[in-house]
């Protein structure tokens, strides 16, 4: 007898199986699924396009990022007077020669800052600064001295703490009771032990400094220990106390440490060993390794976002796009690798001879990747004219009135106008351009640039308020037109890649609901199909056992007539 048609499930998917209608109702109920999630696939399809889009977005945006950090250290900083910035060119560097030509940084050590000024220094070390340090008689470690007493502890000129000595402590406790005290007394204690016993070392937490030591009640702690005499006075001092005596430029300096923070404006100088007739030459030059380093990285992060833009350029044979040629024909690839080739060609900076990179030994090769061609020409410029280096490379503001600050620069162009201010009563009431009053808007004392002007980007603070015409110029520098063009576009906020990939993942969520709506009514659209073919199986069987149940009828009257 024929088995009715059962349901079975496999993982989420429910099917008929044993059907007595001879159908294939598998397939027939996958094949109509199919139908209905044929629009989803399509769409999954779109996602998975976006989302590999989406990835090289990223990729050029960490790409052009690299471009921007690269400039971001010789670009021109604003000229506020309520933040002080400073990039590559101010930076400073000290470099040390000695005067027998041994190694220079085993005497002194040189940190610049900003602040210092280029200029050359010979420096002598007659001696350094040390801690006074003292010593006991040999004691029984581990042993009771049998010693109780107070006495004070601490720096000649500083405070000075009270020790208390019972009889049941040992030397090793005392060094514990005169460390405990150390932040306030500026006394550290050590232990010394040899054949012949542990010694207490009791030293200065500072240099130039003088122990001091007095008995205050009970048992004279420190003679009893050997530390003093019968006159108070140390009885073995390991190390005097003495202050670092270094002459720079023929002036004698004498200081109570071996770090010299204030001797000279922008200069720490640490005093690490003395020496004898012996001179260290101290120069302080601009940092060039920094700045050469940013002008070969930006080499380095043009030539990857080149890589990047041949890769997503090329056309494989028969006409093909490549398949990782995922940006290809993109606008804002495009856009952007003009607009950073028109930088790359075009002037900068106020330099009038220094207008572009191929001064500086920067060329394009055949594969218009940058190269360095002529590193002897760029170290030539950084060691002998760094002013116009840094002017091809920084943005130059000036103003005839100093208490007008640029505060933003945010901007490609170059500008030469006079700006007239109107003060009334104390506040700036009116600003403008060749009589044009809308170019600016004001702020309080803030002059900012109108949105949609050409002076849009910029805004200025005007500190002191008087009527009159501020000459104003700004002349754009290469490091800034980069980094500027480069934020446009790679802000992870607020850039033009950021905003088209904040656009996909907004398809892409609502594409994602519409395949997964799409995907659950064809499963319900499954459902319904089983229990449709179930329901015709069902029948099916019905019929079945009622056909031989007649013919089991008909069979048996056929006997009976017989």
């Amino acid at each position: 007898m024929t088995t009715t048609s059962s349901v079975s499930t496999s993982g989420s998917t429910t099917y008929l199986t044993g059907t007595i209608s001879g159908l294939d109702t598998d397939s027939l109920i996958e094949a109509a699924v199919a139908q209905k999630t044929a629009r989803a696939d399509t769409i999954d399809a779109k996602v998975t396009a976006n989302e590999t889009k989406i990835a090289s977005y990223q990729s050029l945006q960490t790409l052009l990022q690299a471009i921007s950090d690269s400039m971001t250290a010789l670009a021109g900083t604003t000229y506020s007077s309520v933040t002080t910035t400073t990039n590559a060119f101010d930076e400073k560097s000290a470099y040390l020669t000695a005067s027998d030509g041994t190694d220079a940084t085993s005497v002194i050590a040189v940190d610049a800052d900003s602040d210092a000024v280029a200029a050359s220094y010979e420096i002598t070390v007659t001696q350094l600064a040390k801690a006074m340090k003292v010593t006991s008689t040999a004691q029984t470690a581990g042993t009771a001295l049998g010693l109780s007493g107070v006495m004070s502890v601490g720096v000649d000129g500083g405070t000075a703490a009270e020790i208390t000595v019972t009889s049941t402590m040992t030397v090793s406790d005392i060094a514990a009771a005169i460390n405990a005290k150390t932040s306030t007394t500026g006394v550290t204690a050590t232990l010394i032990t040899s054949s012949t016993g542990t010694r207490l070392v009791m030293s200065t937490s500072d240099t130039n400094q003088q122990i001091s030591l007095a008995s205050v009640s009970g048992d004279d702690i420190g003679q009893s220990l050997g530390l003093t005499d019968s006159s108070g006075a140390f009885a073995n001092v390991l190390q005097a106390a003495q202050p670092s005596i270094v002459t720079i430029d023929g002036v004698e300096i004498e200081s109570d440490g071996n770090e010299l923070t204030d001797v000279i404006p922008g200069l720490s100088i640490s005093l690490l060993q003395a020496t004898s007739g012996q001179t260290i030459t101290l120069d302080i030059e601009a940092n060039y390794d920094d700045i050469k380093t940013a002008i070969t990285d930006f080499i380095d992060a043009y030539n990857a976002l080149r890589a990047f833009v041949v890769t997503n350029q090329t056309v494989g044979s028969g006409g093909v796009v490549a398949d990782d040629a995922v940006l290809f024909a993109d606008g804002i690839l495009r856009d952007v690798n003009r607009q950073l080739n028109a930088l790359l060609g075009g002037k900068s900076g106020s330099d009038d001879e220094l207008t572009d990179l191929s001064a500086l030994g920067i060329t394009l090769n055949s594969a218009n990747q940058l190269e360095l061609s002529d590193e002897t020409s760029l170290d030539n410029l950084l060691l002998t004219d760094l002013s116009s280096v840094a002017a091809f490379f920084e943005t130059k503001f000036e103003a005839s009135d100093s208490n007008l600050k640029l505060l933003k620069n945010d901007t490609t162009l170059s500008y030469d106008f006079d700006l007239e201010v109107t003060v009334t009563d104390g506040a700036i009431s009116s600003v403008s351009v060749d009589g044009d009053s809308s170019l600016f808007t004001i702020s309080g004392s803030r002059i900012i640039g109108a949105t949609g002007s050409i002076y849009e980007g910029l805004s200025f603070a005007l500190a002191t308020p008087t009527s009159g015409t501020i000459s104003v110029q700004i002349t754009q520098g290469f490091a800034n037109l980069i980094t500027s063009l480069m934020s446009d576009y790679a802000n992870t906020t607020t850039g033009v890649i950021q905003q088209r990939i904040n656009t996909l993942d907004t398809v892409n969520t609502s594409l994602t609901e519409q395949s997964e709506t799409i995907r659950d009514n064809a499963e319900t659209y499954r459902t319904k199909l089983i229990a449709k073919y179930s329901a015709m199986e069902t029948e099916l069987y019905a019929a079945q056992i009622l056909q031989e149940q007649i013919k089991a009828i008909l069979g048996a009257s056929s006997d009976d007539d017989d």
